[in-house]
C-alpha cells in the first residue's frame, strides 16, 4: 500500500507539482491526487490460481473494500493502462522485474536515497503509529515522506524512502539525521529494521539488544571461529571480527 507521494516519485519530478521547499502539506496532495486520479492511499495486490479461483477471490477482496471503506474505488489494470505504478505492480506481481520505482530518486535533483525499512504486525493500529512518527520526522527534517507498507505472510515492513540531493551538504546531513532518529524512535516501540545502508548497520545491531546483546555477541563469536582474519565482509550486519576497531572504518554522512 503506497502512499500519494510514493506515486508522484515515479510519475514526475517535485517541481512537476510544487514549487514550494516546504513538505507537501495535506491539501496539495488532495488536489494532486485528484488531478492523478489516485488515491492518498493506494493498495496493490494480486491473487493466484485458476482463473475461476482468481475470479472468487477478487470478487471477494473488491466487495470487502467498496463497502468496508468510504470513497474507495477497485481497478484493474486495464482499466488504467497509463498508470504507471499499476502496470509496474501488475508486472511484478508476475515475476517480471523492472526498474521502473527507481525513479523515487529522481524526486530531487542528483537524487540519492536512504531506506527506513521497519517491521511490525500486521495492524491498522501499527501501520498508523508507524505512518504518524514518520511523517511527522520527515517534516521537522523538511523533508517529503515517502512511504509504502508491504503486507508479507505473517508480517508488515514499512519502506520510507528518505531522497536527498547528493550534491548538497545540508540535505545530506538532514537525510542521515532523519534515519539515525528514526531508528532510535523505532527501536523504543519494538520495531526493528530488516535492511539498511551499510552506515547504519551498527545502530541497528545495537538496537537488538535483548539480555545484554546476547544475539550479537553471539554473531561476533561465530565470526572469529570462522573468520579470524576478518577477511570476509567485515562489520556486514553490524558484526565485527576482533581484530577490526569498528570505530576507525565508520561511515559518516560525507563518505555515505
Amino acid at each position: 500500500m503506497q502512499q500519494i507521494r510514493a506515486n508522484l516519485g515515479i510519475q514526475g519530478d517535485r517541481k512537476s507539482y510544487t514549487d514550494s521547499k516546504n513538505p507537501l502539506t495535506d491539501e496539495e496532495m488532495d488536489a494532486i491526487a485528484k488531478k492523478l486520479n489516485l488515491g492518498r492511499w493506494n493498495f496493490y495486490g494480486a491473487v493466484y490460481g485458476p482463473e475461476p479461483v482468481r475470479n472468487v477471490l477478487l470478487s471477494v477482496i473488491k466487495d470487502a473494500f467498496l463497502k468496508g471503506i468510504p470513497g474507495s474505488k477497485y481497478y484493474e489494470p486495464e482499466d488504467m493502462p497509463d498508470n504507471i505504478v499499476l502496470q509496474t505492480r501488475h508486472n511484478t506481481l508476475q515475476g517480471i522485474p523492472s526498474t521502473t520505482e527507481l525513479k523515487w530518486v529522481d524526486w530531487l535533483p542528483n537524487g540519492a536515497h536512504l531506506f527506513f525499512s521497519p517491521i511490525a504486525k500486521v495492524s491498522g493500529d501499527d501501520g498508523m503509529a508507524q505512518y504518524q512518527l514518520c511523517r511527522r520526522r520527515c517534516e521537522e527534517a523538511g523533508m517529503d515522506f515517502i512511504g509504502t507498507f508491504v503486507v508479507g505472510m505473517r508480517e508488515m515492513h514499512h519502506i520510507v524512502c528518505i531522497v536527498f540531493d547528493r550534491k548538497d551538504r545540508e540535505s545530506r546531513r538532514k537525510a542521515h539525521w532523519l534515519i539515525k532518529t528514526l531508528i532510535d524512535d523505532a527501536a523504543e516501540r519494538g520495531w526493528g529494521e530488516y535492511r539498511t545502508h551499510l552506515a547504519m548497520m551498527d545502530q541497528i545491531a545495537n538496537t537488538y539488544s535483548f539480555n545484554d546483546h546476547a544475539q550479537l555477541k553471539l554473531n561476533q563469536k561465530i565470526k572469529d571461529t570462522l573468520d579470524p582474519k576478518g577477511i570476509l565482509s567485515p562489520g556486514k550486519n553490524g558484526v565485527w571480527p576482533s581484530c577490526y576497531n569498528a570505530e576507525e572504518w565508520k561511515i559518516t554522512e560525507e563518505l555515505a
